[in-house]
């Protein structure tokens, strides 16, 4: 629990941010009771747009014995929908840190050599390579990146998590806190899928909480080149002051599962559930400022 913690201690600038302790779904409802975190359908915090900064490291150790369909899939979106605008708000801050690079490149095509390293670390980060030296470096990198380094909708890394955990019941999230099922080969860390008998090359990947596998998931979107597509589409979206949603941009993660059906089913999840209410969405720190009783004191870090 020590790393989770210090995951997020860096970047609570946004106000007052509880990080939970491993809790039990009964006790995470009476929070979520505390708070006020209710809407439409249990989980869509309509009219105000507002998520109360509440954080899991992972979910409930009863999680899988919620037998009623409705009230776990709700709980699931209520558990990732502030983690998802949180991660948007760590990449809002890295694209504005890109952002004043870029503008002070434009007018005086010169950056000191701190914003130069940074830059590269932001290049090595997102997987940007080229060639080029110097100034025709620096105009391609910040190029590149401003195509990458933008907003994931948060209805697109909840549906996601949804369809590859089964609603974050699988083993997958049990013993590794992995979302998304992605991969790592060629070694023996993670999970050895079960079932596969023909290719001992690859195991699923794993993480030390929730969290740091919705950020590699966002990540690998934001940087893969078989994602391109979609990034440019969300460029065009933005370039029109529009919100791209996750509707928008769900036809090209065709490459992100083997299933024939995974566009259709990821868009018919993603409807159902009107998760594009959540792209609209924000964080409110101030929702968790209410002092809590002693009797759930013990539940936050």
């Amino acid at each position: 629990m020590i790393l989770f913690c210090c995951i997020f201690w860096n970047i609570s600038a946004f106000g007052a941010e509880l990080y939970l302790k491993p809790v039990t779904t009964s006790e995470l409802k009476k929070l979520y009771d505390f708070y006020g975190y209710h809407g439409e359908k249990d989980y869509l915090m309509l009219p105000s747009y507002k998520y109360p900064a509440l954080f899991l490291s992972h979910f409930p150790k009863d999680f899988n014995k919620i037998t009623d369909e409705k009230e776990r899939n709700a709980l699931f979106i209520k558990i990732l929908a502030p983690l998802a605008l949180k991660l948007n708000q760590e990449i809002k801050q890295e694209r504005s840190q890109l952002l004043n690079l870029n503008n002070k490149f434009e007018q005086n095509e010169t950056l000191s050599k701190k914003e130069i390293l940074t830059l590269e670390e932001l290049a090595k980060k997102y997987d940007v390579f080229t060639r080029l030296k110097e100034d025709e470096r620096t105009r391609f990198l910040l190029r590149e990146l401003l195509l990458k380094i933008d907003f994931i909708p948060p209805s697109l890394l909840i549906t996601a998590a949804a369809i590859e955990t089964n609603w974050g019941t699988s083993r997958i999230v049990k013993e590794g806190n992995s979302l998304y099922k992605m991969l790592v080969w060629h070694t023996d860390k993670g999970l050895k899928p079960i079932g596969e008998k023909e290719d001992n090359t690859y195991r699923i990947k794993t993480y030390p909480d929730i969290y740091s596998s919705m950020k590699d998931f966002a990540l690998s979107l934001n940087s893969e080149l078989k994602y391109a597509d979609m990034r440019d589409i969300r460029k065009e979206f933005f370039y029109r002051d529009n919100i791209p949603f996750g509707n928008i941009l769900a036809p090209y993660l065709i490459w992100k599962s083997p299933l024939k059906n995974y566009a259709g089913m990821f868009q018919y999840t993603l409807a159902y559930y009107e998760l594009n209410i959540i792209d609209k969405s924000s964080l409110d720190s101030t929702i968790s400022t209410k002092r809590l009783p002693k009797s759930l004191k013990a539940l936050v870090m």
